[in-house]
C-alpha cells in the first residue's frame, strides 16, 4: 500500500513538473489549480472515512511536491541554480511532523551556510514566499544561518521544539545535514534536563489555561488535557530523556505495552480527523470544541444515532475515551521514564508522601515513593476483594495509584460481579472509604479512572463520558460529580474564611458517608435523559441503598438528599425569601435540622462543581438567607411569625432613631403602607435612605422640578460588583416596570435583577441592578441622562412607542447546540406554590431586551406583578414573577394560561 502511494506521488510530481516546464510564467496559476484539485480529493477521502493521520500526511506530501516544484521553477527561471545550492529549506512544526490540517500554517525556514543571504538568495526567498501566499497558503517563514538557528533554539524552547522535528524540503542536503548535526550536539546533548523541566512546566501551564480535566464540556483539541499536545509531549520528553523518537521504540524499551501504543495511535488519529473536520466547518484553524461544533461534527462524520443529541453524545463519548487514553497512557509512560511530573495530590498529603523511598510490603501490594504497586499479576485472581481493598490502603496510607496497578486493575474488572457487589466486606470497605472527611474525592477518582467505581456502582458508571446539554455545566456528568466531591473535601481541608460557615456544618456532621454517597449519586438519573433527573436519581439511590444494606434512617436521608439536591438553590434563586410562606413550604421539604445542614453542604459542592464561575456571592447570600430563615422556623415553629412581627417593630424603632423628628409622619406612612416582604429585605440604614428618597421626590413635586409623573432616580455604582444600583421612586402606574425596562433597553443597558415595591398609597420604589455590555457599572452621564429622558417621555404619553428607540441588533440568536437544536425555553405557571399569587417561571437564553419583552407581554395581558426575581447568569435568564390577574385574583383559567404561555414564548424568542 505504501509503495503504491509513493508511486502515485511520483507520478503526480512528474506530471506537475512537465506542466511547469511548458509554461513557467504561469507557475502560480498552475500550482493554485493543482492545490485546489488535490484538496478536493483529500476532502472526499476524509468524508469517505479516511484516517486523520493518513489524510494529513497526504496533504503534507502534496504540499511538499508543490513547494519543491515552485522552488525549482523560481530558481531556474531566475538563473540562480548555484545560489539555491548554498541554502536549504526545511519544514518544521506541524508541517515538519507531516500533520497538515486544511487550515494549518505552512511553516518553513531557509537555512544558509553563510551569515547573511546574498541578493540572489533574498530574491529567491521573496519570490517563493510571495508565490505561496498567492497560491493560498498561510505561510510562516524565516531565514537564518546555521549558527543563528542554533542560538535561537537555545534561547527559546518553543523554537527548539519546532526545529526538533524539522524535515528536508529543498536545496542543499549537505547544509541540512550540517544543521541537524549541530542541533543534536549544541541543542540536545547536555541540555536534556533543562528542556524536560520546561516541557513539564509548559504542560502544567497549558492544562491550567485550558482545563485540568479530560472531561470538559467544551474541550480544546490541541492543548487541553489528553489533547494532541500531550501525545506530542510524550515523544519530545522520550527523545530528550532516552533518545527515543517513536512509540515503537518506547515499546521496545518496555516504556509502553503494545496495546497501549495501539490505543495512543488510534486516539491521535481520531483527534487529527476531528481537527480536520473543525477546519472544514470553520474554514480556519479551530481547536475549541464548542457545543455547536460538536453537533455539526457528529452529523458530518456520519454518526448513526437517530437524533442530534444521541449523535452528539456518541461522538463525545469517543472523544473523551480517546483523550482519556492519551492522558493516562502518557502519564504512565512519563512515570516509567522517571520524568517528575507535578504532584496531583492535595497539599495536605505532600507531607506524608514526600521523599518516601522505603519499600513497604503488605497484603500482595508494596508501596514506594508514595505509590501503591502490585507484587504480582495474580493478586486479584487470588483474592478479588483486593480490587476494593487497594483503595482503602491508598486512603489509609496516603498513597496514590501507580501506573502498573491501574493497568492491572483495568484488566481484572471481570472479578467485580453482582455477587461481589453484595459482599458484606466489600460494602463495609466502600462505606469506610466514604466516611473519611476530606479524603474521599481523591480515592473515588482513582476508582473511577481504574474502572472500579463504575463496576461496583453501575448507576454511577452510566454517567461515564456523558455530555450534559445544559448551559451552566462545564464538565461531563461523571467529571462534574467527581469535581463536586473534591469541592466537598475542600470544605474540610481548606482554611478560606469564605468557607468557615460550611466547615462548621461539616465538622459537626455525624454521617459523612451518606452525604458523600448522595453527592456521588445525585446526577445518576441524567443517564435516563429525562427532564426531571432528580426523580430518577432518587430511584437509583434507593436501589444502591438496598444493595449496600443501609439502615432505614440512612436510607431515608440518602433518598431525601438525592431527590431534593436542587431544592435549596432553586428556592433561593427563584422564590421570594421574604415571604413567610416560602420558608414554611421549604421547611416542610427538609423537615429536620440535620437534613438542612447536609443539604446546605451538598448545595455548595454541587454549585461550585458546576463551573468555577457558577457559585457567585449573590447566589451564596440567597442560599444562606434561606438556610438561616428555615433553621429559625424549624427551631421555633409557630413563634417564627411572631418574631417576624417583632422584627418589623424593632426596625421601626431603629429607623425612628436614625431620622430627625420631622420625619415622624413619613416614617409612619412608610411602615404602614409598605408590604411585609419589604421589611424582611432591607435593614434600617437602607430604609432610612428610601424614606429620604420619598421626601426628596415630594419636594421636587412641590417645587415644580420636572413633570408631575416623573420619578426621582438615583444611580449608585458598585464597581466591585460590576453593576450599578438604580433606585427609582415615584407614583405607581400600570406598566411602570415595562416602561423602565424599555428606557434601559433604549440605551443598551442590561438588567441583571429587579425588585419592585408598591406602597398602599400608590407610591412605588423600584430597585434595578444594571450594567453595560462589558458588565461594568453605568457611569457615563450622557447615557444616564438619555435613559431618564426616555423614561420621563414615556410616562407623559400613554401610548409611547419604544420600538424606534431600540437598538437594531437587539435580537441575538438564542444559544444553540447545533443548527437543529436550541436550548429549550421553559415557561411554567404555578398556582399551588403561593396562597395568594400565581407564579410564572421563565428560563431562556438571555439577550438584550428580553426583560422588556416579557414585561410588555405581561402588561398587555393585564397581569399585575407583585414581586419579581430577575436572574441573569452567564448568558442564561431565569426569571420568576409573582402575579395576579386584573382584579387581584390567581390565574386559574386554562384558556388564559395557554394563551399567556404562548405569548410569553414569543416574547422570550423576540417575536412578540
Amino acid at each position: 500500500m505504501a509503495q503504491n502511494k509513493e508511486w502515485v506521488l511520483r507520478e503526480v510530481s512528474g506530471k506537475l513538473a512537465e506542466k511547469l516546464s511548458k509554461k513557467p510564467t504561469e507557475a502560480v496559476d498552475i500550482l493554485r489549480r493543482f492545490r485546489k484539485l488535490e484538496e478536493h480529493r483529500l476532502r472526499i477521502w476524509h468524508y469517505s472515512g479516511g484516517g486523520g493521520r493518513e489524510v494529513c500526511r497526504r496533504r503534507s506530501s502534496v504540499t511538499d511536491i508543490l513547494f519543491r516544484r515552485l522552488f525549482e521553477t523560481v530558481a531556474e527561471e531566475a538563473g540562480y541554480i548555484d545560489e539555491k545550492k548554498s541554502m536549504v529549506v526545511v519544514a518544521f512544526g506541524g508541517y515538519g511532523r507531516r500533520e497538515l490540517n486544511p487550515a494549518s500554517d505552512v511553516d518553513i525556514m531557509f537555512i544558509l551556510n553563510t551569515k547573511n543571504p546574498t541578493p540572489q538568495q533574498e530574491e529567491i526567498i521573496r519570490d517563493v514566499t510571495t508565490a505561496l501566499w498567492d497560491i493560498g497558503f498561510k505561510v510562516g517563514h524565516s531565514t537564518r544561518s546555521i549558527a543563528q538557528s542554533i542560538k535561537l533554539a537555545n534561547e527559546d524552547m518553543v523554537t527548539k521544539t519546532s526545529m526538533l522535528e524539522c524535515r528536508y524540503l529543498a536545496g542543499e542536503r549537505e547544509v541540512f545535514n550540517a544543521f541537524k548535526t549541530k542541533f543534536g550536539s549544541d541543542c540536545v546533548r547536555g541540555k536534556q534536563a533543562e528542556y524536560i523541566a520546561w516541557r513539564l512546566a509548559n504542560q502544567v501551564e497549558l492544562q491550567n489555561k485550558y482545563g485540568n480535566s479530560v472531561f470538559l464540556q467544551e474541550p480544546n483539541i490541541k492543548s487541553g488535557c489528553g489533547g494532541m499536545r500531550d501525545y506530542q509531549s510524550l515523544l519530545w520528553l522520550a527523545y530528550f530523556k532516552e533518545g527515543l523518537g517513536t512509540l515503537a521504540k518506547l515499546v521496545e524499551k518496555k516504556i509502553l505495552r503494545e496495546p497501549e501504543r495501539i490505543s495512543l495511535e488510534k486516539a491521535y488519529d481520531f483527534l487529527l480527523r476531528v481537527r480536520t473536520e473543525t477546519n472544514y466547518i470553520n474554514n480556519r484553524t479551530s481547536d475549541h470544541l464548542t457545543l455547536q461544533l460538536q453537533g455539526k461534527i457528529a452529523n458530518n462524520l456520519s454518526y448513526p444515532q437517530k437524533n442530534i443529541l444521541a449523535r452528539c453524545e456518541a461522538f463525545m463519548r469517543d472523544y473523551y475515551q480517546h483523550t482519556l487514553n492519551i492522558h493516562q497512557i502518557s502519564d504512565g509512560a512519563c512515570e516509567k521514564l522517571k520524568v517528575k511530573k507535578e504532584s496531583s495530590l492535595p497539599d495536605f498529603l505532600t507531607f506524608f508522601t514526600g521523599g518516601r523511598n522505603r519499600m513497604v510490603r503488605f497484603d500482595g501490594f508494596y508501596s514506594k515513593n508514595g505509590l501503591l504497586y502490585p507484587e504480582s499479576n495474580n493478586i486479584f485472581s487470588d483474592e478479588p476483594l483486593r480490587l476494593i481493598k487497594a483503595f482503602q490502603y491508598m486512603q489509609e496510607k496516603k498513597l496514590s495509584m501507580s501506573t502498573e496497578l491501574r493497568s492491572l486493575i483495568a484488566r481484572r474488572l471481570q472479578y467485580i460481579t453482582r455477587e461481589f457487589q453484595y459482599l458484606k466486606t466489600a460494602r463495609e470497605i466502600f462505606l469506610s472509604i466514604l466516611s473519611h472527611k476530606g479524603d474521599v474525592a481523591r480515592i473515588l477518582r482513582m476508582m473511577h479512572e481504574a474502572g472500579v467505581l463504575g463496576r461496583y456502582i453501575p448507576e454511577f458508571g452510566a454517567l461515564t463520558c456523558l455530555v450534559q446539554h445544559e448551559f451552566f455545566h462545564r464538565y461531563t456528568a461523571d467529571e462534574h460529580t467527581l469535581v463536586c466531591l473534591s469541592k466537598l473535601d475542600g470544605v474540610f481541608n481548606e482554611e478560606q474564611a469564605k468557607l468557615a460557615g460550611y466547615r462548621a456544618l461539616f465538622q459537626k456532621l455525624e454521617d459523612p458517608a451518606t452525604l458523600y454517597l448522595a453527592l456521588l449519586l445525585h446526577d445518576t438519573g441524567k443517564a435516563a435523559n429525562r427532564r426531571h433527573h432528580e426523580e430518577e436519581s432518587a430511584i437509583l439511590a434507593q436501589r444502591v441503598a438496598r444493595r449496600l444494606q443501609l439502615s432505614p434512617e440512612r436510607r431515608k436521608s440518602l433518598i431525601f438528599l438525592v431527590d431534593s439536591h436542587m431544592a435549596l438553590s432553586s428556592t433561593a434563586q427563584k422564590r421570594n425569601l421574604d415571604d413567610p410562606s416560602t420558608i414554611v413550604q421549604f421547611a416542610g421539604i427538609v423537615q429536620t435540622r440535620s437534613n438542612l445542614d447536609a443539604l446546605m453542604l451538598l448545595t455548595l459542592a454541587d454549585g461550585m462543581g458546576t463551573s468555577d464561575q457558577n457559585w457567585s456571592d449573590w447566589k451564596e447570600n440567597l442560599v444562606w438567607q434561606l438556610y438561616n430563615e428555615t433553621g429559625r422556623y424549624l427551631e421555633t415553629g409557630p413563634s417564627y411569625f411572631e418574631q417576624q412581627k417583632r422584627s418589623r417593630t424593632d426596625l421601626l424603632t431603629k429607623v425612628s432613631k436614625l431620622l430627625p423628628e420631622d420625619f415622624r409622619d413619613e416614617i409612619s406612612a412608610h411602615f404602614q403602607f409598605m408590604p411585609e416582604r419589604y421589611f424582611s429585605t432591607f435593614q434600617e440604614e437602607q430604609i432610612d435612605e428610601h424614606i429620604k428618597h420619598f421626601r426628596e421626590f415630594f419636594q421636587c413635586l412641590l417645587n415644580n422640578k420636572g413633570p408631575a409623573l416623573s420619578p426621582l432616580i438615583r444611580w449608585i455604582p458598585h464597581p466591585e460588583k460590576g453593576h450599578s444600583e438604580v433606585r427609582i421612586c415615584g407614583w405607581d402606574r400600570t406598566g411602570l416596570l415595562t416602561r423602565i425596562a424599555g428606557a434601559f433597553l433604549s440605551t443598551e443597558m442590561n438588567i441583571l435583577s429587579a425588585d419592585a415595591f408598591t406602597r398602599g398609597d400608590n407610591l412605588a420604589i423600584d430597585i434595578f441592578r444594571v450594567c453595560d455590555r462589558n458588565h461594568q457599572p453605568i457611569t457615563a452621564k450622557r447615557d444616564i441622562a438619555r435613559m431618564e429622558a426616555t423614561l420621563n417621555e414615556s410616562l407623559r404619553h400613554e401610548s409611547f412607542d419604544f420600538r424606534p428607540l431600540l437598538p437594531k441588533p437587539r435580537l441575538v440568536k438564542p444559544y444553540r447546540l447545533s443548527e437543529d437544536v436550541e436550548i429549550p425555553i421553559r415557561i411554567v405557571i404555578e398556582n399551588d406554590i403561593h396562597p395568594i399569587y400565581s407564579l410564572i417561571d421563565i428560563q431562556t437564553a438571555d439577550r438584550l431586551g428580553l426583560l422588556y419583552d416579557l414585561l410588555r407581554c405581561l402588561s398587555d395581558n393585564g397581569i399585575n406583578i407583585e414581586f419579581s426575581r430577575i436572574v441573569t447568569d452567564r448568558g442564561l435568564a431565569a426569571d420568576t414573577f409573582y402575579v395576579t390577574g386584573k382584579h387581584g385574583e390567581k390565574i386559574f383559567d386554562t384558556a388564559t394560561i395557554n394563551r399567556l404561555q404562548k405569548q410569553l414564548h414569543k416574547a422570550a424568542t423576540g417575536d412578540y
